[in-house]
This record gives C-alpha cells, structure tokens and sequence, in this order.
C-alpha cells in the first residue's frame, strides 16, 4: 500500500511537469530525469498508475488541448501543430485523424455555440455525438 502511494505521488509530479511544458517536445528521458528513475522503471509505474503509457498520455492530452484552438481559435493548423510541438502538419494529422477518428479541418468546421465551456475530451465527445 505504501509503495502504491508512492508511486502515485511520483506520477502526480510528473502529471504536473507535463501539464507546465504540453507545449514543448516531452521525451521519456525528460520524465526520468524529473523523477529521478530510469526510464524503463518510470514506464512501468506510469502504466501501473495511469493504466496507459506516457507517450500515450502526452500524445492525448496535446490533441485535446488542440480541440479548443481548433474550435475557438484563429491559428492555421500549421501553427497549432508547432504550439504543441508536433513534428510536421501532416504528423498532427495524421496523429488526430488516427486517435480523434476525424482531421484536424473537420474539427474545425464543426464549430458550435454549445461546445462553449467545454474541454479537452468533454469537447471532442461532445462534437462527434452531434456531428456523427
């Protein structure tokens, strides 16, 4: 029980972390560093912890991220990849269309009033119950 709550603990930093650089490249070595175990360690309780890898999990909460400056935003897309520190346009694409099951254009063009408020995944369920 005790290493769990520690685990949970270290996992917590490292949500943090994430959650202060999403706009920056993450590596695996980035999270090690900052928690100070090996990465293949840190891996393992991550999944333990989170039930997905980190990349998983960065590579998630980028794309929701995404969705608000998609919807309510004025940047190309071009420009929303660079924020989130995608590698090219056509990998932010193809990473959305893979995991968000539409592209990053039509997203955008499923603009609507009554996505005010919401975020992350909230916003892209709400977005494919009204436009699927």
């Amino acid at each position: 029980m005790r290493r769990d709550h520690f685990s949970a603990g270290v996992i917590n930093q490292i949500l943090h972390w994430i959650d202060d650089h999403i706009h920056e490249k993450i590596t695996l070595e980035d999270l090690s560093r900052i928690a100070g175990y090996s990465k293949w360690h840190l891996q393992r309780m991550f999944y333990d912890q989170m039930s997905v890898t980190a990349a998983s999990y960065i590579r998630h909460d980028k794309l929701h991220r995404s969705i608000r400056d998609l919807k309510f935003g004025d940047c190309s897309i071009i420009e929303i990849a660079e924020k989130y520190s995608f590698s090219s346009q056509q990998s932010y694409t193809r990473t959305f269309k893979h995991v968000l099951t539409c592209t990053p254009s039509q997203c955008r063009a499923r603009r609507n009033h009554l996505f005010n408020g919401l975020e992350g995944e909230a916003l892209c369920k709400a977005c494919h119950q009204l436009y699927d």
